[in-house]
């Protein structure tokens, strides 16, 4: 009895967690649709840096939405860890409108190191989130679909990972944004190539783990 009462118990505990994850996408992307604020002249109305920027940030969270969705669907029983997690995640979530706005008001380096290092956060927390959902389903007959999830978290926390190592020399640079990635390009091809070694090193490993 105590232990079904335990499991309901948990089980409210994931549901409202959702929930309040789904209240905190629908605000930052409200708050997305504010960062457009009217311009001081009539020709920027329509100016491609900062329609792009928005576009492309209102898709990404759209997306994050998408693969939180993924994480919960398969019956998730979140613990107290799961939820600092996630409550992580939703920082980034939150802190999202700030960050593209910043970095379109100012373009430079510190406002770009913002924008970019909340991204490696919200793929770091989202990876994590996904194997703690995958270590709960080692009974699930579908075993190609959790070597997807599997897959995609490896690189998702990979990327994460080189993110990080790059913004760290980054935040030391001054300038254009282009010329400091330009010092940064040994860096940056040296990262993809260990992504690509490592990520061909964890998939092949995958199946044995999954067993």
């Amino acid at each position: 009895m105590a232990e079904r009462i335990s499991e309901k118990n948990r089980e409210r505990f994931t549901s409202r967690l959702e929930a309040f994850s789904d209240l905190v996408f629908g605000f930052s992307l409200s708050l997305l649709a504010t960062r457009l604020d009217v311009p001081a002249k009539m020709t920027d109305i329509f100016d491609s840096t900062r329609w792009l920027a928005i576009i492309a940030t209102f898709a990404f969270v759209c997306r994050f939405w998408l693969e939180h969705y993924r994480v919960f669907r398969h019956q998730f029983v979140a613990e107290m860890a799961d939820a600092v997690v996630n409550f992580a995640f939703l920082f980034g979530i939150a802190v999202l409108p700030y960050a593209v706005q910043t970095f379109l008001h100012f373009m430079a380096v510190p406002a770009f190191a913002l924008y970019v290092g909340d991204f490696s956060l919200l793929l770091a927390t989202l990876s994590i989130l996904r194997v703690r959902s995958l270590r709960q389903r080692r009974g699930d007959p579908d075993l190609e679909g959790r070597l997807r999830e599997w897959r995609r978290s490896l690189i998702q926390f990979l990327i994460a990972l080189l993110m990080t190592g790059v913004l760290i020399p980054l935040s030391r640079k001054s300038g254009t944004i282009p010329s400091a990635l330009a010092d940064l390009d040994w860096l940056i091809l040296g990262g993809v190539a260990a992504i690509f070694f490592l990520a061909r090193v964890g998939i092949r490993r995958l199946p044995a783990f999954l067993a």
